[in-house]
């Protein structure tokens, strides 16, 4: 018992460290001066200018932004699982718009918004696609089609999931929404908001555990259709993942 309880000490405070060491990284995407928000060029510049020669710090401020502007859109999520989406192209571009003038989107959105806000900062990075939780099995697979990211920090490859590192007590959106017209509305009214304000979520933070997550610890959770994508020396079967 003591050794567990040292354990736990011990790994707390290396999480409490680690969050610690971007502080000022956050502090800097959660509070962002309004003209440097007109445009996602000038809101990256603005958001590495600091750390310029720092390619992880440039990778956390780009994914701390995410989580305090971003929110999750329940209902799209819904939606897409139903295979609603899948049906009409010309239903999912409408609902979907531009996530950096809505802020609001599901892991794909934002796993993409993620990869050009990472262009732009001289940043190389792709999109996962895969499936991803805590208990996925052959019944529930559907509902776990996930997207995140793998950008190269000085040289190596890490992952990087924005949407999984959005917490707070308001991360979902149009959880109320109970139609598809109700929910261009409110897109509609979140992307004329964006040009207005640039208010940062409230109660929001930053989950460390998905940023720069080592593979032996992402294949835990994450499961790439590209087996490449586990950056294991041996990967993992899709039969020892499912639970």
């Amino acid at each position: 018992m003591k050794k567990i309880l040292i354990y736990l000490f011990i790994w707390l405070f290396s999480v409490s460290a680690f969050a610690a060491n971007y502080r000022s990284v956050d502090s800097r995407a959660e509070r962002v001066p309004r003209q440097y928000d007109e445009s996602l060029p000038k809101l990256v510049s603005y958001l590495i200018e600091p750390f310029k020669d720092n390619e992880e710090k440039k990778a956390r401020v780009l994914m701390a932004w995410i989580v305090y502007h971003i929110d999750y859109d329940d209902y799209k999520a819904d939606t897409i699982t139903k295979s609603a989406y899948r049906r009409s192209k010309r239903n999912s571009i409408a609902m979907s718009g531009d996530i950096f003038q809505t802020r609001v989107g599901v892991c794909e959105d934002i796993a993409n918004l993620y990869q050009r806000m990472a262009g732009l900062a001289g940043l190389d990075s792709v999109v996962i696609s895969g499936y991803a939780g805590f208990n996925v099995n052959r019944k529930n697979m559907a509902q776990s089609r996930h997207a995140w990211n793998a950008v190269k920090i000085d040289g190596k490859w890490e992952f990087v999931d924005p949407t999984w590192a959005i917490q707070g007590r308001d991360v979902k959106a149009f959880e109320d929404v109970g139609s598809k017209a109700a929910h261009k509305r409110e897109i509609k009214k979140r992307a004329q908001a964006a040009n207005k304000t640039n208010k940062s979520r409230k109660n929001r933070f930053v989950d460390d555990r998905w940023f720069m997550t080592k593979p032996r610890d992402m294949i835990e959770t994450h499961y790439p259709d590209d087996e490449t994508w586990q950056l294991l020396p041996v990967p993992k079967k899709m039969g020892r993942f499912l639970k």
